[in-house]
């Protein structure tokens, strides 16, 4: 009887230790999924806050060419925005920032004008892992829609000064 007593409630034990295992296994896939959001979202939304707030004027293109010809402007849908800095001294300073895909893989990219030619890499990358980012100004307001490699979907808004 006490054998039995004894079997059982360390079957028990042992259950629910598995269920537990299970769920723990479950919550940290979970989590994983969704390490974007958690980790990558909030530097780019530092960063573009940062870059984004300092420019005096910015502009929505379709493409990076587009944007570094200054031709073909659009209202949303834009892969590329263009923004303009002036310096202290009263000079002017363009850069673009501009989501692309080379060799299956996005990329959201900095570009700084050096003043006579844009590079041909980019000065700096922004994020390696989105999906998607999409700018549009359909609102009024500059919306920077970033999409995650699992779906995931965020709008930061920003304007310049």
């Amino acid at each position: 009887m006490e054998l039995t007593l004894a079997m059982t409630l360390g079957m028990g034990v042992m259950a629910t230790a598995v269920v537990m295992l299970q769920q723990h296994a479950s919550f940290n896939r979970l989590i994983n999924q969704f390490s974007f959001l958690r980790d990558e979202a909030p530097m780019i939304n530092v960063l573009m806050e940062r870059v984004i707030q300092r420019a005096d004027a910015y502009r929505i293109y379709a493409s990076l060419d587009d944007a570094k010809g200054r031709t073909n402007a659009v209202n949303t849908g834009g892969s590329a925005v263009w923004l303009q800095y002036r310096n202290p001294d009263g000079s002017q300073r363009e850069a673009i920032i501009s989501y692309e895909v080379s060799g299956g893989e996005g990329s959201l990219d900095y570009y700084d004008f050096d003043g006579t030619s844009w590079p041909g890499a980019p000065s700096w990358v922004i994020s390696a892992q989105p999906g998607n980012v999409s700018f549009a100004n359909d609102t009024g307001v500059l919306l920077i829609t970033v999409t995650g490699p699992n779906s995931e979907e965020i709008t930061y808004v920003g304007n310049s000064k």
